[in-house]
């Protein structure tokens, strides 16, 4: 195993932070998807989100796609009753518990993010051809490293 120099960060300023550059990062790429993927749809960012998380991985319920996602249970809640209200997510009993709600894409959502999605993957494709196929990856890697250590529940 090689060892890895250590980093010397005392001369470092706030905007050298790694932390600092991902949340700038975020908050430029958000106000992109705002502009170009869910103008028009009536939708905020959050509610698109879940609904990529249920095309991802099936029916859930609210607290673990919180969990997942790292988001409030309230932002989870209050998103996915709207999202049943306007027909893209539907609800059913938790066969495992009968006090739990299990969630699902309906017909109609699953079109709508699939029409978001192919447009997402469009927009990663030009972020792949900006920084290259192989440090695409690379920080793909690097974020999810990031995401399991800090993101792990305590």
């Amino acid at each position: 195993m090689s060892k890895r120099a250590s980093l010397d960060v005392r001369l470092m300023r706030n905007e050298d932070f790694l932390s600092y550059k991902i949340s700038v990062l975020s908050r430029i790429l958000d106000r992109d998807v705002d502009k170009r993927l869910v103008a028009g749809l009536n939708l905020p960012l959050t509610s698109l989100r879940i609904l990529g998380h249920l095309h991802s991985h099936g029916e859930g319920r609210v607290l673990a796609i919180a969990r997942s996602m790292h988001l409030l249970g309230s932002q989870v809640s209050q998103s996915m009753m709207d999202l049943v209200e306007i027909g893209h997510v539907a609800k059913k009993p938790d066969p495992t518990d009968k006090r739990g709600t299990l969630f699902r894409l309906t017909p109609k959502g699953r079109r709508l993010y699939e029409g978001v999605l192919e447009r997402a993957q469009t927009k990663q494709q030009t972020v792949a051809a900006l920084i290259g196929p192989a440090n695409y990856q690379l920080v793909s890697d690097c974020l999810d490293t990031l995401i399991a250590h800090y993101g792990a529940p305590a």
